[in-house]
C-alpha cells in the first residue's frame, strides 16, 4: 500500500455539492484512462488502491474504491453514504432506509430530524405506500415507526385506490398487525376469512358491500371461500364489478386461487370467458364460450380486448372501456396466452382437444407454435401450404411474444416456418432486441440468420440490439442467468459497434468482451 506522502497529492474534500452521478461517472472516466494506459490514472491507482491489481485485471469496483479513497473514504459504500446524507433529504434517507429495513437508520433519522418525523404516515413508499408498509413482516421495525406515531390503518395513496395492510396478508402475517391495532374492515376480513367480522361489518353499514380498496376492487374480489362470497352476493354485492387499475371482475382474478368461489358466481349469473371456462376445467362452460363468442380463439391475454383503457393516473369511464375485459389475465395465466396455449399450460388435455377441434387452421398453427410442437405445427402447414403467408400482424407477433418469453424452441419453429422475424411485439420490439436484452446467446444466434436490425435503435428506447443486451445484463429480468458474454460477441461478429463511452457497463466479464473488441479494431486501424 501506498505511503501517506504518496496518497497525498490524490487526496482532496468532496465537493461542496457532491452528487453521486457524477462520482459514478468519474469511475468510470478512470478505468478508461487506465485502460488506456493513463499515466496519471495509473499514479492514482497505485497510490489510493489497498491491492493495486494489474492494469488488466482492473474492475470497476476498483475504480469506484480509489475514488472513495481519493475523498478520504474507506469503501466506496462509505462515500455514498455520506453524499446521500448530504444530497438526499432526511426524508428521503428515511424512505431508503425503510426499504433497506435498517432499523438503527430509521431510528437516527426519525430521532434526528423533525420532518422526518412528520413523515411517518406519508405516502412515500412504493405505490404510494405509508412507512408501515415496509414493516408488515419486521415487527421491531414496525414497532419503532409506531413509537413515532405511525398509524397502521392509513391506506396508500395509490392512484387506483388505496390498500390497506392487511389486504395482502395472511392470517399468519396479519395476527401480530391486529395485535398492533390494524383494524380488520370490509377488504381484511374477506381476505383473511373472518366470517363473523364480514357479517358484522354488513350489519352495520349495508353499503359496504360496494366499497373499492386497493386497486379499487371491492371485497367480492378478496373472497377466498364460498361461505364469504355467498354472504357478499347476499347482501347485494355486484358480480360483474370490475376493479379500477386491472378493469378485472372477481371471477378474472379468482380463477385459480378459488375456483369454488368462481363457480359460485358463475352460478349465480356472473360474466365469464373462455379464459375462466378453461381455468375451472368446465367443459360444458369452454363450449358455451366457444358457441357465443366468434372469437374465442383468438383473444390473447395482455392483448387486444385484454387490456386496459385507463391511463395510469385516473379510472376509465364505461365508454372508454367499451368491451374490454381487463388485464389482470396477465398475472393469472402468463403474458399474451391464448385461451389453447392456458389449457396446455395447465395440463388440461382433454380441453385441449376440445379447443382445437373448434380451431381453424391458423388457430391450430398458432397453438403449435406457442407450445413448439413441432410435429403439429408442420402437419398443419403440410395441409395448408399457405396458412403462414396468411398470417395477420397481430398473429405473426406470436415471434416476438415468445421472443419475450425466452422460449428459444417457439422461437426457432416460426423462423423455420417463415415467420417474419421484423414484427413487433412488446414494447415495440422485435424478437431480436428480446433475445438480446435476455442474453439468450442461442436465440440471437439463429435470429442473426434472419436479417435482424443490427445496429437500428428501437423506436421507443433508441437502443440498437447491443444496446438491449448491454442494459438487460445489469438490469434485465435475467441479468444473473443469461449468457451476456456469448451474446454481446454475437451482436459484435454480426456488425453492431459499441461505444466506448459504455465502457464500463457494471458488468466486468461484459467489459472484457468489448476492451478485446475495442483493442482489435484500434489495431486494425
Amino acid at each position: 500500500m501506498a505511503s501517506e506522502h504518496e496518497q497525498s497529492p490524490f487526496i482532496e474534500p468532496l465537493p461542496a455539492r457532491p452528487s453521486l452521478e457524477m462520482q459514478q461517472k468519474r469511475a468510470k472516466e478512470l478505468l478508461r484512462a487506465v485502460w488506456a494506459g493513463d499515466p496519471d490514472a495509473l499514479a492514482r491507482v497505485r497510490a489510493l488502491h489497498p491491492k493495486p491489481p494489474a492494469v488488466e485485471a482492473l474492475k470497476l469496483a476498483d475504480a469506484q474504491l480509489v475514488v472513495a479513497r481519493g475523498y478520504g473514504f474507506e469503501s466506496w459504500a462509505a462515500m455514498r453514504r455520506k453524499i446521500n446524507s448530504l444530497t438526499e433529504t432526511p426524508v428521503e434517507q428515511f424512505r431508503t432506509a425503510l426499504h433497506a429495513e435498517d432499523v438503527d437508520r430509521v431510528r437516527e433519522l426519525l430521532e434526528q430530524h423533525a420532518e422526518v418525523r412528520a413523515a411517518v404516515n406519508a405516502p412515500i413508499s412504493h405505490f404510494d405506500s405509508r412507512p408501515v408498509a415496509r414493516a408488515t413482516k419486521n415487527l421491531p421495525l414496525l414497532d419503532l415507526l409506531l413509537a413515532y406515531g405511525a398509524d397502521l390503518n392509513l391506506k396508500s395513496a395509490w392512484w387506483a385506490g388505496g390498500f390497506g395492510l392487511l389486504e395482502g396478508c395472511t392470517p399468519e402475517e396479519a395476527a401480530p398487525l391486529i395485535e398492533r391495532g390494524a383494524v380488520v374492515d370490509i377488504f381484511a376480513a374477506t381476505n383473511l376469512g373472518m366470517f363473523d367480522r364480514l357479517r358484522e361489518l354488513l350489519d352495520r353499514d349495508p353499503s359496504l358491500a360496494h366499497a373499492r380498496g386497493g386497486d379499487g376492487k371491492t371485497p367480492l374480489h378478496y373472497a377466498r371461500t364460498v361461505e364469504i362470497a355467498q354472504h357478499l352476493i347476499d347482501r347485494g354485492a355486484d358480480l360483474d364489478a370490475r376493479c379500477v387499475d386491472h378493469e378485472s371482475t372477481a371471477a378474472q382474478y379468482l380463477v385459480h386461487e378459488a375456483p369454488d368461489v368462481v363457480r359460485l358466481l358463475i352460478a349465480r349469473g356472473a360474466w365469464f370467458d373462455i379464459f375462466i371456462a378453461i381455468g375451472l376445467r368446465d367443459v360444458d362452460l369452454v363450449e358455451r364460450c366457444l358457441r357465443d363468442d366468434t372469437e374465442a380463439l383468438d383473444h390473447r391475454t395482455w392483448q387486444g380486448t385484454y387490456t386496459v383503457a385507463h391511463n395510469g393516473k385516473r379510472p376509465a369511464t364505461r365508454e372508454e372501456i367499451g368491451d374490454r375485459r381487463g388485464d389482470v389475465y396477465r398475472w393469472v395465466f402468463d403474458h399474451n396466452m391464448s385461451a389453447i396455449e392456458a389449457a396446455a399450460r395447465l395440463g388440461y388435455d382433454e380441453i385441449v382437444e376440445l379447443l382445437l377441434g373448434h380451431a381453424s387452421p391458423t388457430q391450430r398453427l398458432l397453438a403449435a407454435c406457442g407450445k413448439a410442437d413441432r410435429a403439429a405445427a408442420e402437419a398443419v402447414t403440410a395441409s395448408h401450404p399457405n396458412v403462414v403467408a396468411s398470417l395477420r400482424r397481430d398473429q405473426m407477433r406470436l415471434i416476438a411474444d415468445k421472443a419475450h418469453a425466452n422460449d428459444t424452441a417457439a422461437v426457432a419453429l416460426m423462423l423455420d416456418l417463415g415467420f417474419d422475424s421484423h414484427v413487433t411485439g412488446p414494447d415495440d420490439a422485435e424478437p431480436i432486441r428480446w433475445a438480446a436484452f435476455q442474453g439468450n446467446a442461442d436465440l440471437v444466434r439463429l435470429l442473426l440468420q434472419h436479417d435482424p436490425p443490427i445496429g437500428v435503435p428501437d423506436a421507443r428506447y433508441g437502443g440498437t440490439p447491443l444496446g438491449w443486451c448491454l442494459y438487460g445484463s445489469v438490469c434485465g429480468w435475467r441479468c444473473d442467468t443469461g449468457d451476456f458474454v456469448s451474446t454481446v460477441r454475437l451482436l459484435l461478429d454480426a456488425g453492431e459497434r459499441p461505444d466506448p463511452t459504455d465502457l464500463p457497463t457494471g458488468r466486468d466479464d461484459v467489459d472484457e468482451v468489448l476492451r478485446e473488441y475495442l483493442a482489435a479494431s484500434r489495431d486494425r486501424v
